[in-house]
């Protein structure tokens, strides 16, 4: 019966897994192309980038980029394990020489491998904290939550899926080490007794594998003294109703000290392998910072334990919680005294994790879960991430205290604490839903099951009428539609996801191709410990897409390094500003977006420091009776270097200019592409004499790469004696560029009216010649 069981167990995991593997593998067919993998967001394309550097050099990994806030480098925090197993996968795969293609094809799988994975201990999780029909529910609600699938699907090569696997499992380890202590009702006599039975105990076993999962957590996500902390925020719940229901809580203490324990041990050989100078105790690096962070935990609960046994004795287990709240201050305060810079690292960090930090306010995906970037209240990310599986889940948990399952069941306690704790940061930084996953999918099977239960209960008599037959069989009928109402909004929702990922658009992939073939190559882009030649400004978003496929340095990335600085680059009025930004940090080229001048630009504007609705006046707008007001662009707006380029082509700027633009126009009143680069350049300084106070004017036809045409002009006003210098950014003559211009420049006085033609070479831009021109 046993064996049948369990093959009826596998069947169905096997089963729903293959149907999730499915799912996932749709983006193959559109982001494998000619060798190349298109991979999905922004964070899969440094990945990729550590994933190769680590195949040519294994088992070393990038430490330290050049590439990276360009020119002054950046440290890489992200912990090796992730992107080298891949590296491992890839070169058994390739025999030891894998080519490119092989590599990004391994790493685009291989989410899609974990994702599946994934379902194993969700089942097991689902199955051993309500039965086997909720946990079959929980991996087929998985198998198709459009948030799970966003960061499982084919391509999407970054690490949150190996959190969500790594996470579930440890979860579900100390939930099967609870189970066991607290069944066998485990207490320090066996240690006394029996000590070789005690230690290949399966409370012990099980608590064991736990602390290994969390160090394989540590080393693959910074955020994983999350994982580490929830157990010590679960510890003093579990022994207060512990002590309310006069049980023995040794079972709890030997679960979690096993646990801590073994994380500490087997994470110090790793700690003295990737240690770093300067980061000893950073919480970003893998450091003694873990550490300390484990040791404190353990201690924490050995001494809310011994707390607990002593008030139990006594009978007063309602001061506990007060007791331990007056502990944890304690702790606090000696942290801050004591150990300053660990007590640093964990605030900070909780700071991050709760969204405090103020370049977090600007990002979308770090947002909270019900608010936009304008603070308005919405429920879209919740609808896209989940589909109607949010709201079984909270109806779930709410039967659930209903019911008071969690003073009953340490495991169940376990379950609800980590689900509290997991929303809470989904509900600070919408980026966390991915975590939510598991525990929505759980409670959403739970939902079902329990429709299950009501409709078609388990036993049915033998000798049952044929009415009560046709009864039944309507049940099954009303079970299954019920069911797949609940599905189908999620199912959609994965379709969608997965037809339509957030892919690199291909304005942008031709636009960095271009880049790589057709600006100067820059070096050390396999040697990142060096300084290359120069670099490349635009938004942090685009940053991991230009190292990869352009292989160029930038100047912030997705990491944010100097994303201050690169705001203050397009907010600027004053190009002289923006040009001593770009001097100090050797830029040569700049690509902006239509995105840019749109969406991101409140971003921009808030990194700067300005007050967005500083770039805008109110305009009143009349509709037959009524009216209402909209935002217009100012003078401010229009003034911007992030506009003078992207919107005006570079013209009223002296040191900037296009030199490739993307195909799809945006807009047509004036004709703007969707990407376009620019090039610092030097430019040509026409002097002389005018007027005095005469506003002098170069102008020239530009056509770009596309065929299209713009004017370029630029301007200077004489000083009291006539005198005026006046820089222009493009040759007229021996130019090789694609965007080039196909007139000499007019350069003409507003006062005198006389006029007078230029032709300026490449070379004389690029230097920075002196022309001499009278305009009298």
């Amino acid at each position: 019966m046993n064996r049948i069981t369990s093959l009826s167990v596998r069947n169905k995991i096997i089963t729903v897994m293959f149907f999730a593997l499915l799912i996932r593998l749709i983006p193959l067919s559109f982001l494998f192309s000619a060798g190349r993998v298109t991979f999905v967001s922004y964070d899969s394309y440094y990945h990729i980038r550590n994933i190769l550097y680590t195949t040519q050099h294994f088992p070393n990994h990038i430490l330290f980029d050049s590439y990276i806030n360009y020119p002054f480098g950046f440290d890489i925090s992200w912990p090796p394990l992730y992107d080298m197993l891949i590296s491992l996968i890839a070169l058994i795969i390739g025999l030891g020489n894998p080519s490119n293609s092989t590599i990004e094809l391994v790493a685009a799988l291989f989410p899609v491998v974990l994702g599946g994975l994934s379902l194993i201990p969700l089942y097991f999780v689902a199955s051993y904290l309500f039965d086997s029909r909720t946990s079959f529910y929980s991996i087929v609600v998985l198998s198709i939550m459009p948030i799970h699938l966003a960061v499982s699907m084919f391509g999407a090569t970054d690490h949150h899926i190996a959190e969500i696997l790594l996470s579930t499992t440890a979860f579900l380890f100390f939930i099967l080490s609870l189970r066991e202590g607290f069944i066998s009702d485990v207490s320090s006599k066996l240690i006394k007794n029996d000590l070789s039975s005690f230690v290949r105990s399966r409370t012990v076993l099980y608590a064991l594998c736990t602390g290994i999962i969390l160090v394989l957590s540590a080393l693959t996500w910074t955020g994983s003294p999350i994982f580490m902390g929830i157990f010590a925020l679960y510890l003093p719940v579990q022994l207060a109703l512990d002590m309310r229901a006069k049980r023995n809580s040794f079972y709890l203490l030997l679960s979690y000290s096993v646990m801590y324990l073994s994380a500490i041990v087997l994470i110090i050989p790793f700690i003295l392998l990737l240690l770093r100078d300067g980061y000893e105790l950073s919480a970003a690096f893998v450091s003694w910072f873990h550490v300390l962070y484990l040791l404190l935990m353990l201690l924490f609960g050995i001494t809310c334990w011994i707390f607990s046994f002593f008030l139990a004795q006594k009978g007063r287990w309602w001061h506990y919680l007060f007791g331990v709240f007056i502990f944890i201050a304690f702790i606090v305060f000696g942290m801050r005294s004591a150990m300053p810079t660990f007590f640093s690292n964990i605030s900070s960090g909780i700071g991050y994790l709760l969204g405090f930090d103020e370049t977090l306010s600007t990002i979308n995906e770090a947002l909270p879960l019900f608010w936009n970037q304008y603070g308005q209240f919405t429920l879209s990310s919740v609808w896209n991430g989940f589909g109607l599986f949010f709201l079984l889940f909270l109806v779930s948990i709410t039967l659930i205290f209903l019911k008071g399952e969690p003073s009953k069941n340490p495991t169940m306690t376990f379950f609800v604490i980590w689900s509290i704790i997991v929303f809470a940061l989904a509900f600070s930084q919408r980026r966390f839903m991915y975590l939510l996953s598991i525990n929505v999918s759980v409670l959403s099977g739970y939902f079902m099951g329990q429709l299950h239960s009501w409709l078609v209960p388990k036993t049915i008599k033998t000798h049952a009428t044929k009415h009560k037959n046709v009864e039944v069989h309507q049940n099954n009928m009303l079970l299954l539609l019920l069911i797949g109402m609940l599905l189908l909004p999620g199912a959609l929702l994965s379709v969608n996801a997965v037809s339509n990922p957030s892919i690199m658009p291909s304005d942008w992939g031709d636009t960095l191709d271009w880049i790589k073939e057709n600006t100067p190559k820059t070096s050390y882009y396999n040697e990142p410990h060096q300084i290359p030649e120069y670099g490349v400004m635009s938004w942090w978003d685009f940053g991991n897409w230009i190292i990869y496929r352009s292989q160029r340095p930038v100047v912030t990335n997705n990491f944010q390094p100097s994303v201050k600085e690169v705001a203050d680059f397009f907010i600027s009025q004053n190009e002289m500003d923006a040009t001593s930004i770009l001097e100090k940090r050797n830029v040569k080229y700049i690509v902006t977006d239509i995105s840019m001048v749109k969406g991101k630009f409140f971003s921009i504007a808030k990194l700067a420091g300005e007050d967005y609705n500083s770039f805008f006046d109110e305009e009143t707008v009349y509709s037959g009776l009524s009216t209402s007001t909209k935002k217009v662009e100012n003078n401010k707006f229009m003034s911007t270097m992030l506009v003078r380029l992207h919107i005006f082509d570079g013209s009223t700027t002296g040191h900037y200019r296009l030199v490739y633009e993307s195909n799809t126009t945006v807009t047509k009143n004036p004709e703007v592409k969707y990407v376009k680069v620019f090039e610092y350049v030097p430019g040509v300084t026409l002097k002389g004499k005018a007027q005095p106070d005469e506003v002098v004017y170069g102008a020239t036809t530009i056509i770009t790469n596309n065929g299209r045409k713009f004017d370029y002009y630029n301007s200077a006003v004489a000083d009291s004696s006539g005198n005026y210098t006046l820089v222009l950014a493009y040759p007229t003559q021996e130019s090789d560029s694609s965007t080039y211009a196909i007139l000499p420049y007019t350069i003409i006085g507003d006062k005198s009216r006389v006029s007078k033609k230029v032709n300026v070479t490449e070379s004389e831009v690029q230097t920075g010649e002196v022309l001499m021109l009278d305009i009298l």
